[in-house]
């Protein structure tokens, strides 16, 4: 198990508002039968909705979280809870049918098991069929006594109007820059190395979702050289050409495909040199590369990468788009146009 799994549990940071209205609700006994978690994806609104289930059914809440502790804590969660009920799609489809909601109005009907009132969970509400929505909407009409419905959305417009009113919206909104900095940073203490500046271009990259760029950063490695790796392994192996390439790197950004592209030769060259390239995608992008000189070759192939990383920084006006085909075209093994 990650540290981020061992330690990271919702609500974040940035949910605590939501969290704090909806326990106050609890305490006052003013809890509505429906929810609607309303959060762009990598919000974490799935999650959010599952530990406040847990909350829900657990005997002794501590400190306003759920304890984990107690007998009902102890049952299993959202996933095995007897007063608990995850609705998603059967297996091997997308959409959540009709069959579906009529187990949920089934298990609502029930009596609770602990006595704290059962709790069903639908997250990807979108995923609804419309016949399941119809079917749905008469649960809402007709609340089961001590049930609590929460679905999530990543926008309320995806389900039908008549759902939604029937639902308390809440919006879960998502960290600001210096929030989620933190929060990896507490969350990854080895993030160390990697400066504010970079966790924030990287944060942009992933549209400021912290829970989407952590796993990344716990492996030691940074999203985008996943991309470029996969690219040229299918460059070796003919699955794309070289335009198709260049075109696809542009939209990355030229500075940082030189950067990863300057790492990726790096580690293989190490690797190589040693005698041990680390890692299944490592170890395929090498094998790839042609039986003989592959040494020689990543040296070459790492000098023109660092040069293209000179032109395009420096005072000239280098073409970006030729220097990404240049660079490809030599990494394809084909004679490449100078970028010195």
């Amino acid at each position: 198990m990650s540290l981020l799994e061992t330690v990271s549990q919702p609500p974040w940071p940035w949910q605590e508002a939501v969290w704090r209205r909806l326990r106050e609700q609890k305490q006052s006994g003013a809890l509505a039968h429906a929810y609607l978690f309303i959060g762009d994806r990598g919000t974490g609104r799935t999650e959010f909705a599952r530990e406040f289930a847990n909350f829900l059914v657990c005997d002794d809440p501590d400190a306003g979280r759920a304890c984990y502790r107690c007998r009902s804590c102890r049952s299993g969660g959202a996933d095995h809870h007897p007063d608990l009920l995850l609705i998603l799609p059967e297996e091997g489809k997308k959409d959540i049918g009709v069959g579906r909601i009529r187990e949920l109005a089934e298990f609502l009907s029930l009596n609770s098991f602990s006595g704290s009132g059962r709790v069903a969970i639908i997250p990807q509400a979108e995923a609804l069929t419309l016949s399941a929505s119809n079917a749905l909407l008469k649960t809402l009409e007709e609340p089961a006594a001590g049930a609590t419905l929460l679905l999530t959305a990543c926008s309320p417009g995806g389900l039908l109007p008549t759902i939604r009113s029937r639902c308390q919206l809440l919006g879960l909104p998502g960290p600001e820059p210096e929030a989620a900095i933190a929060w990896l940073r507490e969350r990854l203490p080895d993030s160390h190395s990697v400066s504010d500046e970079r966790l924030r271009d990287l944060l942009e990259v992933h549209g400021n979702r912290p829970l989407e760029l952590a796993p990344a950063l716990s492996a030691g490695q940074e999203p985008g050289f996943f991309a470029l790796r996969k690219m040229l392994l299918d460059l070796l192996e003919g699955r794309i050409g070289i335009l198709q390439a260049a075109a696809t790197a542009a939209k990355i950004g030229e500075s940082e495909v030189f950067e990863h592209l300057s790492r990726v030769s790096t580690i293989l060259i190490r690797g190589l040199a040693n005698g041990d390239v680390r890692g299944a995608e490592n170890r395929a992008l090498a094998q790839a590369l042609p039986e003989s000189g592959e040494l020689g070759f990543l040296l070459e192939f790492h000098r023109q990468v660092t040069t293209a990383r000179k032109l395009l920084a420096g005072p000239g006006n280098p073409n970006p788009q030729l220097l990404l085909e240049s660079i490809f075209r030599l990494w394809r093994g084909q004679e490449p146009r100078a970028v010195e």
